[in-house]
């Protein structure tokens, strides 16, 4: 099947696949339901691509095989994500000057056939291309359960770990980053 990655914009917007379309955890954290993902979250998001994207063009990517949307990628300036803060430990260590990777995610269907691994090879292509110094993200360390991926999946792309984060209930993150040459 052809494979397509196309920047998201306001054509593209709605191929977001679900539920990252709807989410806003990254961008309005404090509107953000948690798992709901309501029609108010979906419009929050769209500004947020519209107001970022006049900044700092592209902000997201869609993996497309064929005319379906397989795999989405996000990402911007730290100062765009404010749900960065959301991690009191590895906040303050993330790269000012870098781009974070808010969410890569694969949809179910289409996981283990290497298609985040081309999204963000593409993403780093770009911003390498656009002069940019690094990549970076917090990763879950116990789990595939999180918006970027798992610590592993980074780890095998390049990526190194800066600090990690274990919170009571036992979840462990980690800032991972990618130097862009």
């Amino acid at each position: 099947m052809h494979i397509h990655i196309a920047n998201i914009d306001r054509h593209t917007l709605p191929d977001i696949v679900l539920p990252c379309r709807a989410c806003c955890y990254w961008e309005c954290p404090a509107q953000c339901t948690r798992g709901r993902h309501t029609e108010e979250e979906a419009r929050l998001k769209a500004e947020w691509f519209e107001k970022t994207a006049a900044s700092f063009h592209p902000c997201g990517k869609l993996l497309y095989l064929g005319d379906e949307s397989a795999a989405y990628c996000q990402y911007a300036p730290p100062q765009f994500l404010p749900g960065i803060s959301e991690y009191a430990q590895l906040a303050p260590r993330v790269d000012r000057d870098g781009v974070f990777v808010s969410c890569l995610y694969v949809s179910p269907a289409h996981q283990r056939k290497g298609l985040g691994r081309r999204l963000l090879r593409e993403v780093i292509e770009e911003l390498r291309d656009r002069g940019l110094q690094s990549a970076e993200t917090f990763a879950r360390d116990d789990s595939a359960n999180n918006c970027s991926g798992p610590t592993q999946f980074y780890l095998a792309q390049g990526f190194t770990v800066a600090a990690t984060e274990t919170y009571p209930n036992g979840a462990s993150f980690s800032l991972v980053r990618l130097a862009v040459p």
